[in-house]
């Protein structure tokens, strides 16, 4: 029988999110079979199933103790930005937040993750650019990343030795197109995060000046916080579906070569540090929206592109290349069985969390270890009433997108938005996790 409970010493995870990554010259990198996935102490040894979570869903009668699933893990955003008003150490007084989340999830038995989504949303000058742009020229703001290692070593500090954390970015497609994705923050092309400069020592912050001023600097320098104030974390390396510039999620033509692009993804991701020392595991979201709201869906039958088979090759590679196992995450929440899925907002469609659910051994051989679902952005779906609508059930609404017709035709009995599909099928899954390989 599996111990629920974990103390807070355990281990918490920690993705870094909309950031950019870390120093190491790149080298050939040996291909390496699922078994040499170093899985990081801790974690459990089946795949595990987790949620995005606030407090309040975390509490006592919140939705996740109350849900009778017996979840792996419960994830947070910190959000705000390193040096605005709204940054998370302002969410509760001396900065305390992401303690009181990581011992609140502990004690209901999930890994805490959290994702630390900071750069984009600092105030820099670059406010009105795209979203690349605004990322690569604060990696290069002597200020403002001088607050941005400040704030990460107190969340490192808030964190201690018992706790568990994560991080992740745009600067492999960067190096990769430099004309188009650089903005002159590149020295040369090529698929190395030393080329990608980043102010690390030239921030001035005392503890990460001996790392260089590139993306590799970078990455390694959020390590080595980590490792002097909370070896406990186990930090992870976000790997982008989109890394390479030819998005796996996406793309519809036959000629991809997934597993090629998962190979360098997963050198880049290697080079900057995740190979197990710097970083333990790599992240890796499929989209930050359910699929009637994005209009992109997978093929369920794997006939047509994007789809699961092609994703999983890419995946596969990525964590056969770096040697570790892959954390993926904000999963979108929408489904086709219960009628309550009519795509009005908050009620949206996607096929992801069906076929993952059904497809647990295709997930491990490509290394995964946990599966996280929550929606990335407003009006997509969520496993909680987040709409405040009660039971709802609606005409099924059809679709031939995602491989075939399929129409949802089941009435719901519960409050929540996705008809109670989650907490059924997380359900169902626990009755016979699948076993890591």
């Amino acid at each position: 029988m599996r111990t629920r409970r974990r103390r807070l010493g355990a281990r918490l995870a920690c993705s870094l999110a909309g950031a950019l990554g870390v120093l190491v010259a790149a080298v050939p990198v040996p291909a390496l079979g699922p078994a040499t996935r170093r899985l990081a102490a801790g974690l459990p040894d089946h795949l595990g199933l987790g949620l995005a979570a606030s407090p309040a869903d975390l509490a006592t009668g919140g939705w996740m103790p109350t849900s009778g699933v017996h979840w792996d893990y419960a994830y947070q955003y910190l959000a705000g930005g390193v040096n605005t008003s709204t940054a998370w150490r302002s969410w509760n007084s001396h900065g305390t937040f992401p303690i009181l989340y990581a011992r609140q999830a502990a004690a209901d038995g999930y890994v805490p993750v959290l994702t630390y989504y900071e750069m984009k949303q600092s105030a820099g000058d670059c406010s009105h650019c795209v979203e690349a742009q605004e990322d690569l020229a604060h990696l290069n703001d002597g200020p403002l990343m001088r607050a941005y290692f400040a704030d990460f070593a107190t969340l490192m500090q808030r964190l201690g030795p018992d706790t568990y954390g994560g991080v992740a970015g745009y600067a492999e497609k960067a190096d990769l197109d430099p004309a188009a994705n650089c903005y002159r923050f590149c020295r040369s092309a090529g698929n190395s995060p030393g080329l990608l400069r980043a102010s690390v020592a030239a921030s001035r912050y005392p503890a990460v000046a001996k790392y260089a001023n590139t993306y590799q600097g970078f990455s390694l320098a959020l390590a080595h916080l980590r490792d002097l104030y909370a070896p406990n974390v186990i930090l992870g390396f976000h790997v982008s579906d989109w890394a390479t510039t030819t998005d796996i999620g996406s793309d519809t033509s036959p000629n991809v070569n997934a597993p090629g692009l998962g190979r360098e993804a997963g050198a880049f991701a290697r080079a900057a540090g995740a190979n197990g020392s710097a970083y333990q595991v790599v992240f890796n979201d499929v989209a930050d929206r359910d699929s009637a709201v994005s209009g992109t869906w997978w093929d369920r039958t794997n006939a047509t592109f994007p789809n699961f088979t092609r994703w999983e090759s890419y995946l596969g590679a990525v964590t056969a290349t770096t040697g570790l196992p892959a954390f993926v995450w904000q999963v979108p929440e929408g489904n086709q069985y219960f009628t309550t899925e009519n795509n009005s907002p908050g009620h949206t469609q996607d096929n992801r969390a069906e076929y993952f659910l059904s497809h647990p051994g295709q997930l491990t051989a490509a290394g995964v270890v946990a599966v996280l679902f929550g929606r990335g952005n407003p009006g997509s779906t969520t496993n909680t009433d987040a709409d405040h609508d009660g039971v709802t059930n609606a005409a099924p609404v059809c679709t031939s997108q995602g491989g075939g017709l399929t129409c949802p035709t089941h009435l719901s009995t519960v409050s929540d938005d996705d008809g109670g599909y989650l907490r059924m099928a997380g359900a169902q899954y626990y009755s016979h996790p699948a076993p890591l390989p």
